[in-house]
């Protein structure tokens, strides 16, 4: 099918990328002022403080929030040890490393052999049958050893190798979420548009895993061997690099490494905390990862979009260049190819199926639930084969919108319960089709027989969509009058004043006047409801007084933007107050010195 890159680049704040096969959205991408992202992003910080608690430290990089650097994400060569221990450790190391790339390469010598379709493969793989728990024991044992062998040279703590204000090359892994700062680590990975540099890695050559041909692995390996990799990088090979020849892929390599000698260099020179490197913009993002040989044209709406995209195109592909072509209609160009009205749906959390079935997405703190619903789905021939065409239907879909959206972490999807094994299977090998073309790092377990499959996705940057759960117009009327009720007669008060939005005013008043008079008369109050503009729907003031008038208690619910805007205020006044209480009290030297001064010249 027929695949075309579209890029807006004509807002000032924003630029958006969608990636169309036929009339269906594959993929999308987004940058603007509202998700400045600074994942993979190479910093030089500062080892602000170390917490043994956590094994871990805080890093000063230069952003408003420290990072977070665990001791297993720092790089041996920043251990402040004993030359001699630091030796023993990077020996061990490399035993290490010679190990698990033996291993690697015997799996995939297997594999190959087997005609398995995928190393690693969660559906393919059958279930271990063990012979009572003794096996179980020994498994664990060996699992054990095994660990310990791996990281026998971890014997040191972090606060004995790593010391505060002690300078440190880190990258970004995982973006600020939240309260919560970035993630990262000492490791460095560059990413080209072949291959994945590892500079301060000596792993040697990788493949992807999502290369699951076994001729194409073989390809690899022996381009690996013929090409000279540094003895202190690693490497590892993309899904694109898959069709590559070995020019091609040395080419890459040479552009990294180049790229590498300039990150050393401005390091040097440079002070911490400070920005060493800045992962590419969102145009040359995705020219290197989402434009393939199946893409027929790269259609970019705005001048300056237009000219970085042809001068990266230049640099990387030039037999590609004229494969982007600049949009001139008067029409927006994502309204003239319609994206915007199905972009659009990534705000309902319904969407309708083409058979007549629909998915609803519910995302929550801890997972995403996804159900699936027949609807109006009535063309199968009985209530199974039903199911099994809105499963498989369903199953494109989500794959779809779990990239569209960015939906990430632990993915509940409750299918339409079907009977058949085998309709199960299939449902899961469809659903692990669509996926493959995912960047994320992809996990899908099998359905249970409760109709539920499991799956984790890779977070890859922050969802541009926000939810939030709120309750209906009739519970939140029912919080409120029963904190009004519970506040009253805590504080024996004799009236209430309840300031609520306009909405919520009228809805109280219709539908909640006898429980208000019963309220009333039962306790001997007055109830008054206030319309006020200035609130919306869930927030609220609650004036509780007494006889005379006199606020006995202020209950007051805000929104968090709302609310941050009213402790800046609220921090503005009480500096104002401090500024004033100094003035009116002026500093006075106390007349010590003068009294004693005047007894000692009267004795005299």
């Amino acid at each position: 099918m027929e695949k075309n890159l579209y890029i807006d680049a004509s807002h000032p704040n924003e630029t958006r990328v969608v990636l169309k096969s036929g009339e269906n959205i594959e993929d999308y991408e987004y940058e603007g002022l509202k998700n400045n992202l600074i994942k993979n992003n190479i910093y030089l910080g500062k080892v602000s403080r170390i917490e043994p608690s956590l094994q871990a430290a805080f890093i000063d990089f230069g952003r408003d929030r420290h990072g977070f650097l665990s001791f297993n994400d720092i790089q041996s060569d920043y251990y402040q040890i004993p030359k001699a221990d630091l030796d023993k450790i990077k020996q061990e190391e490399e035993k290490a490393r010679e190990e698990l790339s033996k291993e690697i390469e015997a799996k995939e010598n297997e594999n190959i052999a087997e005609g398995k379709l995928e190393i690693d493969d969660p559906i393919e793989i059958e279930k271990e049958t063990t012979d009572g728990l003794d096996n179980k024991e020994n498994l664990d044992e060996e699992k054990e050893k095994k660990k310990e062998n791996k990281f026998k040279f971890k014997r040191y703590k972090i606060q004995e190798v790593i010391k505060p204000n002690q300078v440190i090359l880190v990258q970004v892994i995982k973006d600020e979420r939240g309260q919560k700062g970035a993630a990262l680590s000492t490791f460095i990975s560059i990413a080209g548009k072949y291959i994945v540099l590892m500079p301060n890695t000596p792993k040697g050559g990788g493949i992807s895993r999502k290369i699951f041909n076994p001729t194409d692995r073989k390809k690899i390996r022996t381009i690996l061997n013929e090409i000279t990799i540094p003895k202190e990088m690693g490497l590892i090979v993309r899904t694109a690099g898959s069709n590559k020849t070995k020019n091609e892929i040395t080419n890459d390599l040479d552009t990294l490494v180049n790229t590498w000698s300039q990150i050393k260099d401005t390091a040097i020179n440079s002070i911490a905390p400070s920005l060493i490197h800045q992962e590419s913009e969102i145009i040359k993002r995705t020219l290197r990862d989402m434009f393939d040989d199946n893409t027929q044209n790269i259609i970019i709406e705005g001048n300056e979009g237009y000219k970085k995209a042809q001068s990266f195109m230049k640099m990387i592909m030039p037999s590609n260049v004229k494969k982007i072509k600049k949009y001139r209609g008067k029409i927006p160009l994502f309204i003239e190819q319609n994206i915007e009205q199905k972009l659009n749906q990534i705000f309902d959390s319904e969407i309708k199926l083409k058979s007549g079935g629909y998915l609803v997405i519910n995302p929550t703190e801890a997972l995403v639930s996804i159900d699936i619903n027949s609807g109006s789905s009535i063309k199968g021939k009985n209530v199974e084969s039903t199911a099994l065409d809105t499963n498989i239907e369903a199953a494109e879909e989500i794959a779809r919108q779990i990239k569209v959206r960015d939906l990430s972490g632990l993915i509940i999807i409750d299918f339409i319960d079907m009977l058949s094994y085998g309709n199960r299977r299939l449902v899961e090998r469809k659903l692990k089709e669509k996926c493959r073309t995912d960047r994320a790092r992809i996990q899908i377990g099998r359905i249970s027989n409760f109709g539920l499959l499991e799956m984790s996705r890779q977070r890859l940057r922050e969802s541009a969509i926000k939810w939030k759960v709120t309750l209906t117009h009739e519970s939140f009327a029912q919080k409120l009058l029963k904190t009004v009720e519970l506040k009253a007669i805590i504080n024996k008060a004799k009236f209430v004043e309840l300031r609520v939005c306009e909405k919520i005013s009228d809805f109280l008043k219709e539908n909640f006047v006898n429980d208000l008079t019963y309220f009333e008369k039962k306790n001997k109050i007055i109830i008054d409801i206030v319309s006020d503009p200035s609130l919306i729907i869930p927030e609220y003031i609650i004036n509780v007084q007494n006889k005379s008038k006199k606020t006995i208690e202020l209950v007051e619910y805000y929104e968090k933007l709302k609310n941050l805007e009213l402790q800046i205020k609220e921090n503005k006044s009480n500096g104002d107050k401090d500024i004033k209480k100094f003035h009116k009290k002026p500093f006075k030297k106390k007349p010590y010195f003068k009294k004693k001064f005047i007894k000692k010249a009267a004795a005299i």
